[in-house]
Order: C-alpha cells, then sequence, then structure tokens
C-alpha cells in the first residue's frame, strides 16, 4: 500500500499548480494565441518594399504579403502588422515582439534567436544602387568601389555578401550599417551621405537612383519567433501544400513582383559607344503582320504596335537616346535575309526556339510580345472540341510563326500547307483539316469570313512569344535591346496590340455588293453620307499625321536657325558614316567670337536674328549637296559637308553675310575644319575640328585645318591624361597664387588672392595650365586636380594665418563636374573645418560657361553654398551667352570679367564703352568687378576712372609660390587696415 502524501507535499504540489496557472493566465494575453472565434494571431513584420507595399489608397500588396495571405487560406491565421524598418523589426522579432518575419537570409548568428522556415521563399538578388549624377562609380571598371562607403540594412546579409564580392575582386570599401527606413536610406544615397546602397529589395525612388550591377544572391525564408514552436509548423505544413499544388509558385511570385523593376535604365560604356558608332538601329519588320507591325503604303511609315514599342523603347534608357529605323519586308524570311546581310541590325517579329535560331546564327531577345494562339474549328466541332483530337492542322506555307509554335508546342499534329490563310480557313470549314491556328490579336481580320464559312475559336491555351532577332556577334546590341524589353511597360504594349487588333478590316465595294445584295439600294441612299464620313475620317487622320510631323520636326530642328539640333545631327551623322564610310566628308566647326558683346550692345533681337541669317546662309550653301548642319549651342555651329580645299571662300561667304547685317556691329566669325580620314567617327572628327577652332582663338587668323602638329597634340594630350593620377600621388603639381588688388584705394591694396595650378612633371618639366586645364576639363577629369588645389589653398591660408595673424581670402575654381558631385558641400566644410577657417576664406569661382546647362539644378547648388558663407565668383564674365539683365537672379557675389574686354581698352573705344557698360550695370546690382588680365598702368587707370573695384594681372604680379607671394602679405600688413575694402563681409581679418 503507497503512503499517503504529507501535508507539506500537497502544499507544495498545490504551490506548483497555482503558481503555473497564474504563468499561463499571464502569458496566453501576451502571446495572443488565438482570437475568441479560435483563429490565432499572428504578428508580422511590415516594411515598405516590394514584399511589402501599400498604394495611395492603403491597399496592401507585395511578394510576402501575397504569400502570406495563401499560407493564411492553409492554416486560418489572422495578421496583425507591425510597421517598422526591416533590421528594427529583426531585433523585434528576437525580442519575441512580433511573431512572423520575411525576407530573412540564414545565417548562423541569428540561428540560435529566431526559427527558419524549413522551406525558402524564394532567392533574393543584391544589387548595388548609386545616385544616378555620381559617375565616380561605373559597372564597367568595379576598382571605382574603392573608398567608397557602402550602406547595408544593419543585420543583414547584404555585408557579407558585398563582402565576398568586394574580395573576388580586389575591393577595399567602407560599410556602413543602416537601421532606416528604404526612403530614409534613399535620401542618404541622394545627398552622397553614403555611395551605395547594398539592397535586395527594388529601390523605388525616382531618376536620381539606379542599379549598376548584382553583388551576389541567397535563398530567403521566414521567420518565426523562437518561442513559437505552434506557429513554425503551422507554417512549413502549409508551405510545403503550397509547393505541392505548385512547385514554381516561388518563381511566380518573383515574375510579378520583383523581375520587371529589376532592368537597368542605364546603358554601360560600351553599349553607349555602340549607339555613337552606329547611331540608329535598323528595324527589319514584316509589312503586312497587323496588329504587330504594318507598313503604311501611302507614308511609307511603321504603324501597329511595333511603332508603340519603338516610341517607348526609344526614351526609356536614362544616360543615352536610343534612336530606330524601321524597314519594312515583304517576308520575316526577307528580313531575316537582311539581317544576314548586315542591311538591317535586327529583326521582328520572329518566333523560334533558340536551338532554330543557332542554326541560322542569330540569337534572340527576352520577347517583348506575347499572344495566346486560338485555334479555328468548325461550329459543329465546338461541343465536342479537344486538343488532343486535333489529327492535322492547315498551315499557310512560309508562315514561320505556325511552323516554329507547332514544333514547341504539338509536334505530334500533322499539317497541311495551302497557300494562303483564306484557304487554310476554307480547308477548316470543309473538313480537309482539323484547325487552322491564329494569334488572339489577329482574329479581328478573319472574323467575317469565319462567321460565313461557320467556323469559331478555341484558346489553345498556349502563347506564341515574339522577340527581336538579331546576329550572334552583336553583343552590345543584344543587351541593349534586352534592356529596352525590361523597361517598356507591357501595358504600353497590350494596349497598343488591343487598339490596332480593332482597326476596321478593308473591304471592296464588290464584296460587300456580293454578300449584302439585299442592302445595296439602302447603301446607294446612303452614299452622300458615307462619303462625307470618308471625307471627315480622311481629314482628321491627315491631320494627326500632321501634327506628328510637326512634333518630329521640332525634335529635329533648332526652332531658331531651322538646322538640325544637336542631338539628331550627331545621330545623322553617325549613321552616315557607318552606312557610307567611303563618302568623303569633312568636320567643320564655326563659332562667333565674342557673341555677349552683340547680345549685350545690340539685344537680343538683333543678336537672334544674327544666329538666325548665318542660320539660313549656312543651309543655302549646302543646299543641293550631301550636307547638313547643326547649331550646337549658343553661338556655335557644325557643319558635316563634302571633302574641299577652299573652306577659305565658304568662310569668307559667311563672313560676308555677317558683315552686310549692321555696320555698327563688329561680327566676327572663326572656323575648324577636320578633313575626312577613313575609319574616322562623328566624336573625334568634331573634337578635332573644334581644336583647330579653338587654335585660332586670341589671333588675327579665322580659319585652321587640322594637322599633324595637332595631332602631336593629341599624342602629348594622351600622355598628360595617363600621367595624371601619377603627378597627384607624387604631388607634382603645385599651387601658386596671383594676387587681386583693390584698385580704389590709393595706393591699390592687397585683397586676396586666386589659386592657380602649375604641373612639375618628372620628365616634361614646368606644363603650362592652358596645355593641361582643359584637356582634364574636357575628359572630365578635373575633380582630380580641382580637389588637390582646394586642399592646398585651406592649408595654405591656415600657414598665413598662423604666421602673420592676417586672412587672406584665396579664391578656387569649381567646375561642372565639381557642382554636381553630391559630397561637395561636406568636402568643402570639411576642409574650412579642419583648416580652422571661416567659410568666408575659401572663395568660390564657377566660369560663365557652366551656367549654360541643368540652370536650376547648379543655381541650386550655388545658394546652398551662398547660404553657408562661401563667396561665389562668376569667372570668365563675358565669354559665354549670359546676359548682365540675368545675373539679378542669381547667387553670384562677384562678376570676374574675361580678360579678352581688357586686352584692348587702351587702343579701341568699343571695347573701353563695352567695359563701361558691365561695370555701370554691375554696380546698379551692388556686385564687385574684378578685372582680369591687366598687363599696363594704362589699363589700369581706365579701370579704376571707370570704377573698377578690382584687378588682377602682370601689371602687379605674376601668379607666385607661396614663399614669393608672402612679399605682399608682409608689405600690406604694415598699412592701415581700415583701407581695406571688402568685397563682402568678414574679407581680410587680423
Amino acid at each position: 500500500m503507497k503512503p499517503m502524501p504529507s501535508v507539506s507535499n500537497k502544499n507544495r504540489i498545490l504551490s506548483l499548480w497555482l503558481c503555473l496557472t497564474l504563468l499561463l493566465t499571464v502569458l496566453l494575453p501576451v502571446s495572443a494565441f488565438a482570437t475568441a472565434s479560435g483563429r490565432k494571431i499572428v504578428r508580422v513584420g511590415w516594411f515598405e518594399s516590394t514584399f511589402n507595399m501599400t498604394d495611395q489608397n492603403s491597399r496592401r500588396s507585395g511578394y510576402a504579403y501575397e504569400y502570406q495571405q495563401k499560407i493564411a487560406a492553409y492554416t486560418g491565421w489572422e495578421y496583425q502588422y507591425v510597421t517598422a524598418s526591416w533590421p528594427q523589426l529583426l531585433e523585434m522579432l528576437k525580442q519575441g515582439e512580433i511573431d512572423l518575419l520575411s525576407d530573412v537570409s540564414y545565417k548562423e548568428d541569428r540561428a540560435g534567436s529566431i526559427l527558419y522556415s524549413s522551406l525558402p521563399m524564394g532567392e533574393e538578388e543584391y544589387y548595388a544602387y548609386v545616385n544616378s549624377r555620381n559617375h565616380s562609380i561605373s559597372m564597367d571598371d568595379y576598382t571605382s568601389f574603392n573608398g567608397k562607403k557602402i550602406g547595408v540594412d544593419k543585420g543583414s546579409v547584404q555585408a557579407q555578401k558585398f563582402a565576398e564580392w568586394a574580395k573576388q575582386y580586389g575591393i577595399e570599401a567602407e560599410i556602413v550599417e543602416l537601421t532606416s527606413v528604404q526612403r530614409d536610406t534613399v535620401q542618404k544615397l541622394i545627398y552622397g551621405e553614403i555611395d551605395v546602397y547594398i539592397s535586395a529589395s527594388i529601390v523605388k525612388a525616382d531618376e536620381n537612383v539606379t542599379s549598376i550591377c548584382k553583388i551576389g544572391s541567397s535563398p530567403i525564408y521566414f521567420a518565426v519567433n523562437r518561442n513559437r514552436p505552434d506557429l513554425k509548423k503551422e507554417l512549413d505544413a502549409a508551405m510545403n501544400r503550397i509547393q505541392d499544388v505548385n512547385r514554381y509558385y516561388n518563381e511566380l511570385l518573383f515574375e510579378k513582383y520583383v523581375k520587371r523593376g529589376r532592368t537597368s535604365s542605364f546603358l554601360t560604356f560600351g553599349e553607349r559607344k555602340w549607339l555613337q558608332r552606329n547611331g540608329m538601329i535598323r528595324v527589319g519588320y514584316r509589312a503586312d503582320y497587323s496588329p504587330y507591325c504594318v507598313e503604311d503604303k501611302g507614308k511609307k511609315k511603321l504603324t501597329g504596335a511595333l511603332q508603340e514599342y519603338l516610341d517607348a523603347a526609344s526614351d526609356s534608357i536614362k544616360n543615352a537616346k536610343v534612336y530606330f529605323e524601321p524597314v519594312a519586308y515583304p517576308t520575316i524570311n526577307d528580313a531575316l535575309t537582311a539581317l544576314r546581310k548586315e542591311e538591317v541590325d535586327c529583326v521582328f517579329p520572329v518566333n523560334m526556339t533558340d536551338f532554330e535560331g543557332e542554326r541560322i546564327n542569330v540569337v534572340l531577345t527576352d520577347p517583348p510580345m506575347h499572344s495566346v494562339m486560338l485555334a479555328i474549328v468548325r461550329e459543329a466541332d465546338q461541343k465536342k472540341f479537344s486538343l488532343r483530337g486535333i489529327v492535322n492542322v492547315a498551315v499557310a506555307k512560309g508562315n514561320h510563326y505556325h511552323e516554329n509554335f507547332l514544333k514547341e508546342h504539338f509536334p505530334k499534329w500533322g499539317k497541311t500547307y495551302f497557300n494562303t490563310a483564306d484557304e487554310c480557313l476554307q480547308a477548316v470549314a470543309e473538313g480537309r483539316a482539323d484547325c487552322y491556328l491564329i494569334s488572339m490579336y489577329r482574329f479581328n481580320r478573319i472574323a467575317d469570313q469565319c462567321e460565313k464559312l461557320k467556323l469559331t475559336s478555341q484558346s489553345t491555351g498556349e502563347e506564341m512569344n515574339l522577340s527581336f532577332a538579331l546576329r550572334r556577334d552583336e553583343l552590345q546590341l543584344y543587351s541593349i535591346l534586352n534592356k529596352t524589353v525590361g523597361l517598356v511597360s507591357p501595358e504600353t504594349i497590350y494596349s497598343a496590340l488591343a487598339a490596332y487588333s480593332h482597326e476596321d478590316k478593308k473591304v471592296t465595294v464588290e464584296d460587300f455588293v456580293k454578300d449584302n445584295l439585299a442592302t445595296v439600294i439602302a447603301i446607294i441612299s446612303v452614299a452622300g453620307a458615307i462619303f462625307l464620313a470618308l471625307l471627315l475620317n480622311n481629314a482628321k487622320a491627315e491631320k494627326k499625321a500632321m501634327e506628328r510631323q510637326q512634333l518630329i520636326s521640332v525634335a529635329e530642328r533648332d526652332d531658331l536657325t531651322g538646322l538640325y539640333s544637336k542631338t539628331f545631327f550627331h545621330e545623322y551623322v553617325s549613321r552616315r558614316l557607318h552606312r557610307h564610310p567611303e563618302q568623303k566628308m569633312d568636320f567643320v566647326a564655326l563659332d562667333i567670337e565674342q557673341f555677349l558683346s552683340v547680345n549685350e550692345l545690340n539685344g537680343r533681337e538683333f543678336a537672334d536674328n544674327v544666329l538666325r541669317t548665318l542660320g539660313g546662309e549656312i543651309r543655302e550653301a549646302l543646299d543641293g549637296t550631301r550636307g547638313i548642319a547643326c547649331r550646337v549651342e549658343g553661338d556655335r555651329f557644325e557643319l558635316f559637308c563634302e571633302q574641299r580645299k577652299d573652306y577659305q571662300v565658304l568662310l569668307d561667304r559667311f563672313q560676308s553675310k555677317m558683315n552686310g547685317l549692321s555696320q555698327n556691329a563688329n561680327i566676327r566669325l572663326r572656323m575648324g575644319v577636320m578633313p575626312w580620314q577613313e575609319g574616322m567617327g562623328t566624336a573625334l572628327g568634331f573634337n578635332r575640328a573644334w581644336m583647330a577652332c579653338n587654335m585660332v582663338r586670341g589671333t588675327n587668323r579665322h580659319l585652321m585645318v587640322y594637322n599633324d602638329e595637332m595631332r602631336a597634340r593629341e599624342t602629348y594630350n594622351q600622355r598628360l591624361l595617363n600621367d595624371l593620377r601619377k603627378a597627384v600621388d607624387r604631388r607634382d603639381f603645385k599651387v601658386y597664387y596671383q594676387p587681386k588688388f583693390n584698385i580704389q584705394c590709393d595706393p591699390p591694396r592687397l585683397d586676396s588672392a586666386e589659386a592657380l595650378v602649375r604641373w612639375k612633371h618628372p620628365e616634361l618639366g614646368l606644363i603650362p595650365p592652358g596645355d593641361f586645364i582643359p584637356l582634364f576639363e574636357r575628359n572630365g577629369q578635373i575633380e582630380i586636380i580641382d580637389k588637390y588645389v582646394w586642399a592646398e589653398a585651406a592649408r595654405q591660408i591656415a600657414v598665413w594665418k598662423e604666421k602673420y595673424g592676417i586672412t587672406v581670402p584665396v579664391s578656387v575654381n569649381l567646375s561642372r563636374v565639381d557642382m554636381f558631385d553630391p559630397k561637395l558641400e561636406e568636402i568643402l566644410d570639411g576642409l574650412v573645418k579642419d583648416n580652422g577657417l571661416s567659410c568666408h576664406s575659401l572663395r568660390l569661382e564657377v566660369t560663365e560657361s557652366a551656367y549654360t546647362e541643368n540652370t536650376e539644378e547648379l543655381l541650386a547648388v550655388m545658394a546652398r553654398l551662398r547660404n553657408k558663407g562661401y563667396e561665389i565668383e562668376m569667372d570668365d564674365f563675358g565669354s559665354g551667352y549670359s546676359s548682365l539683365g540675368a545675373l539679378s537672379s542669381m547667387p553670384v557675389d562677384v562678376l570676374k570679367m574675361d580678360r579678352s574686354f581688357v586686352m584692348n581698352i587702351d587702343n579701341d573705344e568699343k571695347d573701353l564703352r563695352l567695359v563701361e557698360l558691365i561695370l555701370d550695370i554691375a554696380r546698379n546690382l551692388k556686385m564687385p568687378v574684378i578685372a582680369e588680365g591687366v598687363e599696363t598702368e594704362s589699363q589700369m587707370t581706365l579701370l579704376k576712372n571707370a570704377g573698377c573695384d578690382f584687378v588682377q594681372g602682370y601689371y602687379f604680379s605674376r601668379p607666385l609660390p607661396p614663399e614669393e607671394f608672402e612679399v605682399f602679405i608682409v608689405r600690406d600688413t604694415g598699412r592701415n587696415e581700415e583701407n581695406r575694402k571688402p568685397v563682402r563681409p568678414i574679407p581680410v581679418t587680423q
């Protein structure tokens, strides 16, 4: 007999039972295992991305959301959504504050704190995103990632994947862990707080952000609260059932939510070079394949869904314009023959397998268009119709679409061939064939005939893919076309297909009378009304065509001169060089000297008339030849004309026209010519023409033809480009300082200095700045020099301040490239702070030519810098096409008048009057003026009397190394500081 438990044991049991009851009472509400109805409540992490999306109407969707709804259908779960960033949600999952989180990669260090689903929910691909304006990082050169700040979500696997990728390519970069939501992270990328963002989900921002390369991939899982093994068990069972029903479920979700947005909207360097070399992409198409592509016989133009697609594809790339030239062929086989002969670059629409493409040496792009195929059968067989019952199908001879479709999807069907589609339909109606295949979008073309023959349509359930075919060696073109396929929205394509598939079918009068004899009398009675309607429709069509042509003309032509626009001109030239390399055509550059003075002295209306007249004369000179021309910008023109030896005659003709405009205006032209050379491209040809044109600047000559001396200059320039980075590392660049003097004081006093760079090459000796500064500007390398000079200038200001107790402000140059660097403000602020300076100490010179493009964005950058206290100087003012009147709205503090205005003021009354005009307007705007290039006492005196505030030039001093410049500081510190006239508050301070 067992002993009875003691009282103390009973008390222990009772206490244990009470504690357990109390614990369950506390835990059950917290975990919220079930609702009153018995459905489990699951707390799900929600982070805005392609996995979890909320639209403007607060409707939820996304990869994870749809997956979770499918899981709920098998488990009966009810979800509570907890919104935060993904890193925050991962920590909440570890702490038990949520129950389920999607998009979690497996990591050993996580396995102990969370539970993983037994099956992956998909595969995650990691991409590198950059600011679209950050050209320092390139997909063509992975080493450009070196030294960059790489942003990754904290706790994510992206850091590990980037480290593996970086090790593979020998890249050293700084990893920055982020906890912000994606929207805020994108802002960090745009404003330069990070250089690269590694993300698995598609970054949905705007044109400021783009992906440049794939970093890696890994399986992703649902992660479960480790205290909820019951949820994991139900989750695993549900995912097994989902993937058992459809083993491709993950892939379908990827296709639906992720794949479409993965396409990069930027071309690589190699792809852009292909476009520059070839110009337009020539697309061969079948001329009678409505609604996909049809040639308008009257206008010889492409219509149909293909045209809509090409229009959309043309604008889909962000860093290039893609132009297409459609070329019609009677059959697709004719177009493929033209492809082999290189008469076209690609062919559409093509339906064949990769195997068939390999046999004829073509490669197929991803299909931009798909169509469900219909089987046309007898109405009497409709109810008993089955694809298994098909014995033979009617096929029109030469129809490769049906041939290839049958081989791929219905290889066992027999084929009976007929000459035309009409014969095929007749054969089906008479029982000589079981069916005829046709695209869903082409059915309307035969609908009436089917009705007469008592035929109907049935879906085959299979799609026919239509792709571009191109030669297998066109690797860059293949990539370009595939990018456009990924970027053009399906909505654009299928709305076009639907629209064109419902166009009215043409019916002859004879057919109409035969089929509708009873209605002939009615037709005659309303013939007048029908005729009127046709006239109206025709008028509308002509009006629409005219409007379209006008739009094309606007895009192609410069509205002021009537010449081609720069973009179209360069495309046409590239295309002609590619198609007709044997034609000897020269590249010509034409420029108007000091066009600003023409504009300011005679007014904008007169200046426009100058440009209009010159454009008209260029058109007349090229009329009847194979030559074409464009206005590049402002007062710059380019001509592509038949080779000639008498360019002086052509220049004299243009100059004579200019001379006839006004006796009071001195309008001088200069011309540069690059003669034809076999194999020369558009960009190189015009670069050399402008090089020749610029060689006569400031001389008495007005025409220069590119020659051997200039070719030697090119070789020299390439040497300088190659040596640039080594020179920076060796500190071969030396910063000199040229003083600026306040000439309204007596005697003139030192006000500030300009930092100017000199290159002491170990082999070539001292290289003049005119040799390398313009070169690096043209090649986008000037920012390397600029940043070097900024750092040296800031350091030198600090040295002088420490040594002499005085701050000498120094002006440094900012190029257009610098202005659009997202880190510009950070770099300048850092230099000022690190050297113990104020923003007023480092003055910023921006050349007038920088204002010609992206003006609003550039002005916004300048305004931000100015608000911080930096002084903005407009350098080389008067050398471009700016208006003095526009200065009032610009964030500019000082004008630096171009030296070309000062050169002849003591010899030319007109130049002096122009200088006085500039000074008067600047004085009214309360904007000081610095005159550059002052070399004589008479120039200095004239400028002083005209009211100029400051001068800079060899009259006072050439640019000096820092130790020699100190002579001016020592001399000036001994004078009365009260005579120092500031440009803005806090000029030279003690």
